[in-house]
């Protein structure tokens, strides 16, 4: 039998594309457009139990006190009976709008500005698996009660959880298996018995932030989405480990300075798209086979534009260790903070140690905002003036950006080089 797919939405041109994209995928399908205010008039004749999948575009208004407050549509098309999967294309909303359409019971959420026909193309096979996989009396319930399960036993269609990897106060990740994907991945799933609407935003903010970077310095997220009440993100898993691990070996200059350089080269990518990651340090830099490193952990990045929003999270969240001053003091951040969390982890390859340390939180943070930066050891004192653009307490002395900061991690590369070739290949070259 042939798919059927329901297209609802205001705009022409989305509705034609959206159509065109859909019978690449399907050739065979049988793809009904209808706008949105006509929905409730064409319902009967539409007979949503025959439908495989509706694709439904919304337009939300970015200045609204309340952006969820233009998912109406969505509401009131869930109030269907058997009504089918629903993926939402939405224009103009923010992570906000996303965590709040999927509560709400649609099984994914796309923000128009960031689409491909890649990224539809996975999010509509995905749906139309779950159509599939389901009962035929296929209900919705508006939000699913949080309960305490051991993430574990949480029975998460399409994966099989293997052991745990990590966790922190908000969530835990997992090797999982993808069934979808015939690979390993790594799975975060938050804790139960979360009701803080900024616990779902985080996930929500990183799904959104890495969708729209496709970089090798990047992780790949594979999947997000609301299971049982709680959230999860399934992601590309690294089995050579993060940075933090490989500080626990020792590590020469030239590896310290070629670690620092490849962080700034990531940071050149995601600066370029507007965002500051705020939460930079060696458990969020993974290692690539090759020895390249990939950035993690994005749930707490902003764009530029919004760094003075907020800013009281940028205090309760990232680590005091690597914190930047003013991050510490909750000023409005721009991207030199990213620049002095690196500095802070060149600091500990080159030292062995964190520059700063405490009894508290607070004390660490302090020492970032008022203690004087300790030095570097003796062997390695001709890279304190380096050092010093990174993590000056004021941010105008800093590199004023990625680039530049790699830059001068590269002419630091070029002197060891120069210093280490053989005094034989020095004759031959004279």
């Amino acid at each position: 039998m042939n798919s059927r797919l329901l297209i609802i939405g205001d705009e022409r041109e989305l509705r034609l594309w959206l159509h065109h994209q859909v019978e690449v995928l399907w050739p065979d399908a049988v793809v009904e457009e209808v706008e949105s205010a006509q929905l409730a008039a064409s319902a009967a004749t539409l007979r949503m139990r025959d439908l495989h999948l509706v694709l439904l575009c919304v337009k939300c208004d970015p200045a609204a006190d309340d952006p969820t407050i233009d998912l109406d549509a969505l509401r009131s098309l869930l109030r269907y009976h058997d009504v089918p999967p629903i993926v939402v294309v939405a224009s103009g909303g923010n992570e906000l709008t996303a965590v709040r359409a999927i509560q709400l019971g649609a099984d994914d959420y796309l923000p128009r500005e960031l689409i491909s026909g890649q990224r539809l193309a996975t999010a509509l096979r995905n749906a139309m698996k779950a159509a599939r996989h389901a009962t035929p009396a296929r209900t919705r319930s508006r939000k699913s009660p949080r309960r305490k399960i051991d993430p574990a036993h949480l029975n998460l269609p399409q994966y099989s959880i293997l052991h745990k990897l990590g966790e922190s106060s908000r969530a835990a990740v997992y090797l999982a298996h993808s069934v979808s994907l015939g690979r390993n991945v790594a799975l975060k799933i938050s804790k139960p018995m979360i009701e803080d609407a900024d616990e779902c935003n985080e996930f929500a903010r990183e799904y959104a932030a890495i969708s729209a970077l496709r970089h090798r310095s990047v992780v790949e997220i594979y999947d997000y989405g609301f299971h049982d009440g709680r959230e999860f993100i399934s992601m590309e898993y690294f089995p050579c480990g993060d940075l933090k691990v490989r500080l626990q070996q020792p590590i020469t200059v030239r590896e310290g300075l070629e670690f620092a350089q490849r962080i700034c080269l990531a940071l050149e990518v995601i600066h370029a798209r507007g965002l500051i990651h705020r939460d930079l340090k060696p458990p969020n830099v993974m290692l690539r086979e090759d020895g390249a490193i990939v950035l993690i952990d994005f749930g707490i990045a902003k764009g530029v534009e919004l760094g003075g929003r907020s800013t009281a999270v940028g205090v309760l969240r990232g680590s005091p260790y690597y914190m930047s001053p003013e991050q510490a003091q909750g000023i409005a951040l721009d991207a030199r903070s990213d620049i002095y969390s690196v500095g802070v982890i060149l600091f500990e390859m080159l030292a062995g140690s964190k520059p700063y340390a405490g009894s508290s939180a607070i004390e660490v943070m302090q020492q970032h905002v008022h203690g004087p930066r300790p030095r570097l050891p003796i062997e390695h004192v001709e890279y304190e003036a380096l050092l010093e653009h990174f993590m000056a307490r004021q941010r105008d002395e800093r590199f004023p950006d990625a680039i530049a900061a790699s830059a001068a991690l590269g002419d630091a590369l070029e002197r060891i080089s120069r210093e280490t070739v053989p005094v034989s290949a020095v004759a031959q070259g004279g």
